[in-house]
């Protein structure tokens, strides 16, 4: 059994990747803003897998230094290892071209989508350093790679998170842990489906799917990952 902390836990691409996770008899910390879709997969995880999760009701643009702290000391209390670490959750508002984007929501992006996952890299690499063969996952996404115009800060963020992960990596090549991005295609979401809405959704796969590729690869050695896999070690 180990041990894994995923954040936007409870829809999407998390919920997927949750009970992926919760499948193979995992530990599972679990992270979102919104308490009751998190105490409704607390109550299916349960239910269906026996599985009684960690749940923190966090709001990631809202919480401060003091938050994460609190989260870290709360985590190394009850936790003696930390075997995976998901940065899932982010906020992707309507595409819109920087000369008309608004400056507050630049800001609110930049702090969920990148400073939040600094936060929560630094509570957690303890634990994760003194795992053995821990996994760090930060998720990307192709398509700002591929199309960059209008994703502004949300693209912006996703660069910076990745360069985050290449630093954290460096820093930490003495140790166990591995870091692995996970650069993610189109999928089904209600994101999506906001920012495409003429798009035809069985075109793209599902969360679900997506989710088990991502377990399926995390399982195996890092030195197999490479640019066909959706997990990539950097």
């Amino acid at each position: 059994m180990k041990t894994y902390l995923i954040t936007g836990a409870a829809q999407g691409l998390g919920r997927a990747l949750t009970l992926a996770l919760a499948k193979n008899g995992n530990q599972l910390i679990i992270i979102d803003k919104d308490q009751r879709t998190l105490n409704n997969l607390y109550d299916e995880l349960e239910e269906k897998h026996d599985c009684k999760p960690m749940q923190l009701a966090m709001d990631l643009l809202g919480s401060n230094n003091q938050n994460y702290e609190t989260v870290g000391e709360s985590l190394e209390e009850q936790l003696s290892e930390l075997d995976g670490v998901f940065l899932n959750a982010a906020t992707l508002p309507a595409c819109t071209p920087i000369e008309h984007t608004d400056f507050q929501q630049w800001y609110e992006v930049l702090h969920t989508n990148l400073n939040a996952n600094f936060h929560l890299i630094q509570i957690c690499l303890k634990l994760l350093s003194n795992t053995p063969n821990s996994k760090l996952v930060a998720m990307l996404d192709n398509n700002v790679i591929e199309a960059p115009a209008y994703y502004g800060a949300y693209g912006v963020a996703k660069a910076g998170l990745e360069q985050l992960m290449r630093t954290v990596s460096a820093e930490t090549s003495n140790t166990e842990m591995t870091c692995l991005v996970a650069r993610l295609p189109a999928f089904q979401s209600n994101t999506r489906s906001r920012q495409f809405p003429s798009e035809n959704p069985d075109d793209i796969p599902t969360a679900e799917a997506i989710a088990t590729q991502i377990c399926q690869e995390l399982a195996q050695s890092p030195e197999t990952l490479n640019k066909d896999t959706l997990l990539q070690n950097i």
